[in-house]
């Protein structure tokens, strides 16, 4: 055994310098970090299932949105009728 390699098997080297890669990669991550993936795609399905799946869902979102915009305009417009029956009631008993 050469001696260079017997000594280095002995000692302990602590390296403060970074020989490749960048700096992330040797941090650990926390729990908390999140990814830059945001969407789940299981490894069993192919890609243009998933991509009929995330269409899907990009429809399904606007759909929602859209249904909950409407209820919020017949909401308002249910409190105008309201407000403006209580008009028409109160000027019957004026007259």
């Amino acid at each position: 055994m050469d001696r260079i390699s017997e000594h280095s098997l002995y000692t302990i080297s602590h390296s403060s310098n970074q020989v490749g890669g960048s700096a992330k990669s040797f941090r650990s991550k926390s729990p908390s970090s999140k990814s830059s993936n945001k969407s789940y795609k299981p490894a069993d399905i192919d890609g243009e299932t998933a991509t009929a799946l995330d269409k899907f869902r990009k429809a399904n979102r606007l759909l929602n949105k859209e249904l909950t915009d409407t209820k919020q305009a017949l909401e308002k417009e249910k409190e105008l009728t309201t407000s403006l029956k209580k008009q028409l009631e109160s000027s019957k008993f004026n007259s």
